[in-house]
C-alpha cells in the first residue's frame, strides 16, 4: 500500500452537511485519560460499567506520557479494553508515529487525536492524513481518527479528506446533535463531554470527571470492533 494509492478522494455523495448520527444502540462505556487524571482506579471503573478506556501514550515527536506504561498494565489487569492514543501537532507525521508506536506498538486499538494545540502548533488535515496513512501501512489497520466537525483549524479546512475518511471517527461534540465532518457518514465513539461540559456530564467511579464517549453498537460489538477497528 503506498500513500498515494491511499489519498484518492470519496465520492462527494459521502460529504454530509448537518445531519447528526444516531446509531440504533449506543453504549456509554467509554472513557479516554492522560496524566492529568489522577489518581486513578480502573477495577471500580470496571464495576461501575465501563468496558474500555484509550490512554494517552504520546505527542509530538518526543513526547512519552509517563502514566501509559503502568495504566496500560493495570487497565488490563482490570479486565478492560485498553486503547492508545497520539496527540498530533505540526511536525514531521512520519516521526510522529515512529514516538506513538515507540510506547504502543501492539495496542489493539490505536488512535489520532487531531485537534487545536493550545500550547503549541495544531496539526492540519493533510498532516493527520499522512498519520494516518503511515501508521496504517505500519500496522495494517487504519487508526481511529479523533477530530471535530470542523477540524482542528475550527474552520473545516482540507474536508473531505479520502485516506482520514477511510478512517473509523471518534467525534468529540458537546451538544445533543452529533454532526460528523465532511467524508464521514457515520462515528464510531462520539466524545460527548469532558466530565465538565457536554450532556448528560457524570463522574466515573475510580476516576472523577474525565472525557467519555459511547460506542455505535452494544458493548459485545465494541469488544470485537477494538480487537479489529474498522468503520
Amino acid at each position: 500500500m503506498t500513500l498515494s494509492g491511499l489519498a484518492a478522494d470519496l465520492p462527494s455523495a459521502l460529504i454530509l452537511g448537518s445531519v447528526p448520527y444516531f446509531p440504533p444502540v449506543v453504549s456509554d462505556v467509554v472513557i479516554d485519560l492522560s496524566h492529568w487524571q489522577a489518581p486513578v482506579d480502573f477495577v471500580r471503573a470496571k464495576s461501575a460499567g465501563i468496558a474500555a478506556v484509550i490512554l494517552k501514550a504520546t505527542q509530538g515527536l518526543y513526547w512519552i506520557d509517563g502514566t501509559f506504561g503502568p495504566r496500560f498494565a493495570a487497565a488490563t489487569a482490570a479486565g478492560l479494553l485498553v486503547g492508545a492514543y497520539h496527540f498530533l501537532d505540526n511536525s514531521s507525521p512520519e516521526l510522529q508515529v515512529e514516538n506513538f508506536l515507540s510506547v504502543a506498538e501492539g495496542c489493539p486499538l490505536l488512535a489520532l487525536d487531531a485537534e487545536a494545540n493550545d500550547i503549541g502548533s495544531t496539526v492540519t488535515v493533510a498532516q493527520a492524513a499522512e498519520a494516518a496513512a503511515r501508521l496504517q501501512m505500519a500496522t495494517g489497520h487504519a487508526p481511529l481518527v479523533y477530530i471535530s466537525r470542523y477540524g482542528p483549524d475550527e474552520r473545516g479546512t482540507g474536508f473531505p479528506n479520502g485516506v482520514l475518511s477511510r478512517c473509523p471517527l471518534w467525534l468529540p461534540s458537546y451538544g445533543s446533535r452529533p454532526v460528523c465532518p465532511a467524508g464521514w457518514s457515520a462515528w464510531k465513539l462520539w466524545q460527548y463531554t469532558d466530565g465538565r461540559v457536554g450532556s448528560d456530564v457524570a463522574s466515573v467511579p475510580g476516576i472523577g470527571r474525565c472525557d467519555r464517549s459511547r460506542f455505535a453498537g452494544t458493548v459485545a460489538e465494541l469488544a470485537a470492533w477494538w480487537m479489529t477497528p474498522h468503520l
